[in-house]
């Protein structure tokens, strides 16, 4: 477990150097509208629907995954009815504008699709993943090829972040909710692969994602 814990530090912290190093362009939500600034404080406006959140930019800042709001569309689930929300895909300059994964509703929380935040590009920048709405005590890890849009359920999970380079490029930080076999539950932080199994426990929920940040930053 030290191990996996050393390897994933070095990993993030390459990354967050190259990030620096690559990414002059920002991108951000600003009003419901996606935007950028580049290096020299220039402003883009990329959309304009007022409903558009949660941007992120793929490892190759070719592509930009975002979440759009649909406030008069519902979709029924276990839980009840929830948003509707929608998961885009642009170029980053603008263009090439669209929809990736639209919800719907589904008996089975691993195929109903509601309330989708938290896109994140694969380190390849050829899968979108994101968090849906699922199950009372978990949401759901999705995943979506941006080559011929096909999604699929990956793991339950109440967070989610991808290990971007490294001997666990591509693997998945997911918050999970799980049981005792004794009775009672505890959150806990697993290491997932990229089709959903278990690589090991990393901490529990007090310690969170940003906290590890911090460490494998070191």
């Amino acid at each position: 477990m030290k191990n996996i814990v050393k390897l994933l530090a070095a990993s993030l912290s390459l990354t967050a150097i190259l990030a620096i190093e690559a990414h002059a362009t920002t991108v951000r939500s600003d009003e419901g509208n996606i935007t950028t600034v580049d290096d020299a404080g220039v402003t883009r406006q990329l959309t304009k629907s007022g409903l558009d959140f949660a941007p992120v930019v793929s490892p190759d800042n070719q592509r930009i995954a975002f979440v759009r709001q649909t406030p008069h569309r519902k979709v029924d689930t276990a839980l009840g009815s929830e948003s509707a929300n929608e998961i885009w895909v642009m170029s980053i300059d603008g263009t090439a504008q669209r929809l990736l994964v639209e919800a719907h509703s589904d008996k089975d929380p691993k195929q109903a699709l509601a309330a989708l935040h938290s896109p994140t590009f694969s380190p390849d920048g050829q899968i979108v993943y994101f968090l849906s709405s699922a199950w009372v005590t978990s949401g759901a890890v999705h995943a979506v090829n941006l080559a011929n849009a096909k999604e699929r359920f990956v793991t339950a999970g109440n967070s989610l972040e991808v290990v971007p380079t490294g001997q666990y490029a591509g693997n998945l930080i997911v918050n999970q909710h799980r049981y005792w076999l004794a009775g009672g539950s505890y959150d806990w932080f697993w290491l997932v692969s990229p089709t959903g199994q278990d690589r090991g426990p990393i901490g529990p929920e007090d310690s969170n994602v940003e906290n590890f940040k911090s460490l494998f930053a070191r």
